[in-house]
């Protein structure tokens, strides 16, 4: 099978392996588990992967940084007004995540809370991952700033952290909860605090 079809093996490996991580976490994700359940023997495994770390790392790379651009990045490509469209934003973003995240949270924050202190191979590549994010909100406050929907003395970097911190925060605590009352608390507090940042807000 590997010599045959080597990039279907590989991704079988990986979605596989995915599937376990964020069921488990890394820690808890074992190999001859991904094995059994994409019914690929040992030596297919290291040919494509030197270690689990190495099997982590590209986990990261190719199965959770698109999860992540197609649930959060692309979408606030489509985002004029910041204040008014970011709560729109989070009523649809069921639409978009996986009955994985509803159930296990979001594969990135685990794996930042599980490994970002324990590997600097993980908290370098956990970390770009948070970068891009952030830039991404960023971008579309700076784009309402200058479309005078927000304030021009705002800082659209701090305020782009907070709110990535703000949403992994309720996601966590709606993988807690399962309760659609925590992530209404979340979408409503969210459009008061956007309201805040328009030029004409008194705070």
């Amino acid at each position: 099978m590997t010599r045959k079809n080597p990039k279907q093996t590989r991704q079988r490996l990986l979605q596989t392996a995915f599937q376990e991580m964020h069921a488990h976490g890394f820690q808890g994700m074992r190999v001859d588990e991904i094995l059994r359940q994409s019914g690929l023997q040992k030596g297919a495994f290291y040919h494509h992967f030197g270690s689990k770390t190495e099997l982590g790392y590209a986990i990261l790379e190719e199965q959770i940084k698109p999860l992540i651009e197609e649930v959060w990045l692309a979408p606030l490509a489509d985002i004029n007004n910041p204040v008014q469209d970011l709560p729109r934003f989070l009523d649809s973003l069921g639409e978009r995540i996986t009955p994985a995240m509803r159930e296990h949270g979001c594969p990135l924050n685990n794996l930042a809370q599980e490994m970002a202190r324990l590997d600097d191979g993980f908290q370098k590549r956990i970390a770009s991952l948070f970068t891009e994010w952030v830039t991404a909100f960023q971008t579309v406050l700076e784009k309402g700033q200058q479309h005078g929907y927000i304030r021009k003395n705002v800082d659209c970097h701090q305020v782009a952290r907070f709110l990535v911190a703000v949403l992994e925060g309720c996601i966590g605590l709606f993988k807690v909860e399962h309760s659609a009352e925590q992530w209404q608390a979340c979408r409503t507090q969210l459009a008061v605090y956007m309201t805040s940042l328009e030029p004409n807000s008194t705070q």
